[in-house]
């Protein structure tokens, strides 16, 4: 019961939090100037957005085969592409959970054990952020002065203005919630490190050792240079997902590739926040300021946030309905 209540209480804090974030970048928008701006839009490039898109999903499919293969496995192209288009709509709904209803579906379909698979995944994840931060590095390194611009507006002047100098003013109220703030946070993390540390039954060791087996399954690709390429172009994509976006306004179109790769790392931060609907007002939020440091006003900057992010969503939404319906005729032809 207590485990059901803190998820259920995780669940709406973070639904919680996007809401408030989506209500600061939406609050004081004029949603007539932001149908007059989508209006003017140049909308053929979605179809290469569209097409980039469906790419890096071919591309992590042939990934995770490939994993899935150095841990003694197969599953077919069919079967692991609708497991990736299901865990993805899945991920919006509830994040993290995408990542097991994946492995559930293959485990279904092929009957791999289940605890391989998620260590598979695990791999996946770990080798992504990697890349994030070989992408957050250079975008540090070639956008340094704009990135400077985003944390000390966006991160440094909030906490000084809001927090720092109250306090420094001598305003008790502030010292007050700071310090209960974090007696409350250092509470839970050793109430709940504690709560884990005492529960570790049998299938605890057997996921660690599931766990192991499918991180320790790079080691044994065969083929580590296409490894390594299919990743490179997932990442390609990726930039090219939010690049051709630019092209659907007169006004975004001046933005560089410099702009583009800052978005990329900014944006994917904010996809990553286990936040419902794919990171849902923190990408809004995020992605509106980073625009604003390449000149960009305001209402175009939002629109086209706005869009970026609805437009992976109705893809999202679109390639989960395959996956489901390629899940469903495979299971029933199996029957």
């Amino acid at each position: 019961m207590k485990s059901k209540f803190f998820q259920l209480l995780q669940y709406f804090i973070l639904l919680s939090i996007g809401l408030g974030l989506s209500w600061l970048f939406f609050k004081g928008l004029n949603f007539d100037d932001l149908k007059q701006v989508i209006n003017t839009g140049n909308f053929y490039w979605c179809y290469l957005v569209l097409l980039v898109s469906i790419m890096v999903y071919v591309f992590r499919v042939l990934r995770w085969q490939m994993l899935i293969k150095s841990i003694g496995y197969e599953t077919k192209f069919r079967n692991a592409f609708a497991a990736l288009s299901i865990g993805y709509f899945v991920n919006f709904a509830v994040p993290r959970l995408g990542e097991i209803t994946r492995c559930l579906s293959v485990k279904k379909q092929d009957k791999i054990p289940f605890m391989q698979l998620l260590g598979t995944v695990i791999i996946e994840r770990v080798i992504d952020i990697i890349c994030l931060l070989i992408v957050l590095l250079l975008t540090l390194l070639l956008q340094f002065n704009q990135i400077i611009d985003f944390f000390n507006v966006n991160v440094f002047k909030p906490i000084y203005n809001g927090i720092i100098s109250k306090i420094i003013a001598g305003n008790s109220i502030v010292l007050i919630i700071v310090v209960a703030a974090l007696l409350i946070t250092s509470i839970l993390f050793l109430y709940f490190s504690k709560a884990i540390l005492k529960k570790t039954p049998q299938f605890i060791l057997q996921f660690i050792h599931g766990l192991k087996e499918g991180v320790t399954s790079v080691s044994k690709l065969k083929q580590k240079r296409l490894f390594i390429l299919y990743t490179f172009l997932i990442w390609v994509c990726y930039y090219l997902m939010t690049y051709f976006w630019f092209f659907v306004f007169e006004e975004t179109s001046i933005l560089t590739w410099g702009a583009c790769l800052t978005i990329l790392s900014i944006g994917t931060i904010g996809r990553s926040v286990p936040i419902q609907g794919g990171g849902m007002g923190a990408y809004h939020f995020l992605v509106g300021q980073v625009v604003l440091l390449y000149g960009v006003t305001g209402v175009v900057g939002k629109t086209l946030a706005t869009l970026i992010h609805a437009g992976q969503t109705v893809f999202t939404f679109a390639m989960g309905l395959v996956g489901l319906i390629i899940f469903f005729v495979g299971y029933w032809r199996r029957k």
